[in-house]
């Protein structure tokens, strides 16, 4: 079956071999547990989330009116790690929190290129910028200190995204109008690999060019961290096994490779969300425009950059020149420009 999210398949197969497979056959996974249990946690209107928090922190044996799909999404939670799995996460995890405001800005630009080469799901602009505020949100909350222990606020908001996931897929597909021959599962595991992908491969890459030295150790914690969070996610176990440096980005380009280019709409939404990052980031607005794009361009590429319709500028060449030289200065500057970054998803979560 030829389908539009699977473009330039035999070049993909060529360069990536398996990975092209799986991506084809992943198009059409989705999240089987999350699903059943947004299913039956949605006659309960807003008090579903209070639910989930109390059998999470509470335990499902306390709660005899539990919805037996909620009680099987929360038994296959994976385990907690072991205090020497916790500790080399740990050690991944601060190692990215302390590059403070360098790694929000990987987190933006890659999240616009992501939701520019998605298919349309029948979200306004408007909730898509909402949507960049609450990822923000999360990967906050993520990234603090122990932020994915068993009932800290990261791994709530880990576990919230997951049925937020369901919830959106579910009212995709009531809508009628996603084709899933073309397109595949809304939300699918391919569209969690990506994002995985940026999250570790792209962002490691990018704080590597912006001039951050992290040791090998570190790099492999962080990576253990997300196979750890993908795993909370609702990511497919032939998914975790690939979370690792060569095969996240390996994947971040064969997405690239084989996803349609974005079209005039979504460069316009893409072009909207920019604009108002800018707007919300406590600065000179067109300064911090003319920052994201030129990141964009520099950490993610010329190409990616034109397709999106970001504009070039002189920011993608002095980038390149001043970043790296004052990169030593971030831990200094971690606290103030995290507590920016608060402000700004913060922003956005009320657009």
């Amino acid at each position: 079956m030829t389908m539009s999210r699977f473009l330039n398949g035999a070049e993909a197969s060529r360069q990536y071999g398996v990975l092209a497979g799986h991506y084809a056959a992943s198009l059409m996974w989705s999240d089987p547990l999350a699903d059943a249990a947004a299913d039956a946690l949605r006659p309960l209107g807003k008090s579903w989330w209070p639910m989930v928090l109390k059998a999470l922190d509470a335990g499902a044996r306390t709660m005899p009116d539990l919805p037996p799909a909620l009680a099987a999404l929360l038994a296959a939670l994976p385990p907690e790690p072991t205090d020497d799995q916790r500790a080399a996460m740990e050690m991944g995890r601060a190692a990215i929190a302390r590059t403070g405001n360098s790694a929000a800005l990987i987190v933006q630009c890659t999240s616009l290129v992501i939701d520019g080469r998605s298919p349309p799901t029948g979200t306004s602009s408007q909730q898509a910028i909402r949507r960049l505020g609450e990822t923000g949100d999360w990967w906050i909350k993520l990234h603090a200190p122990d932020g994915l222990r068993r009932g800290a606020e990261g791994y709530k908001a880990t576990l919230r995204v997951r049925l937020g996931n369901a919830f959106r897929r579910r009212a995709v597909r009531d809508a009628g109008t996603w084709d899933r021959r073309a397109w595949g599962e809304p939300l699918n595991q391919d569209d969690l690999f990506v994002q995985v992908s940026a999250f570790t491969a792209v962002m490691l890459e990018g704080l590597h060019r912006m001039g951050y030295r992290l040791t090998q150790a570190e790099k492999d914690g962080y990576y253990a961290f997300w196979r750890h969070a993908a795993a909370v996610l609702g990511l497919h176990k032939t998914w975790l096994e690939m979370i690792d440096a060569e095969r996240c980005g390996q994947f971040w380009k064969m997405w690239l490779l084989v996803n349609p280019p974005p079209d005039a709409e979504t460069k316009a939404r893409a072009s909207r969300a920019m604009d108002e990052l800018a707007r919300v980031g406590g600065s000179v607005a067109f300064l911090d425009r003319a920052l994201l794009s030129g990141m964009t361009h520099w950490l993610l590429g010329r190409d990616v950059a034109q397709g999106l319709g970001v504009p070039n500028g002189p920011m993608t060449y002095l980038l390149p020149a001043i970043y790296p030289p004052t990169s030593f200065l971030s831990q200094r500057l971690g606290g103030s420009r995290e507590r920016r970054l608060a402000r700004m998803v913060a922003a956005l979560a009320r657009s």
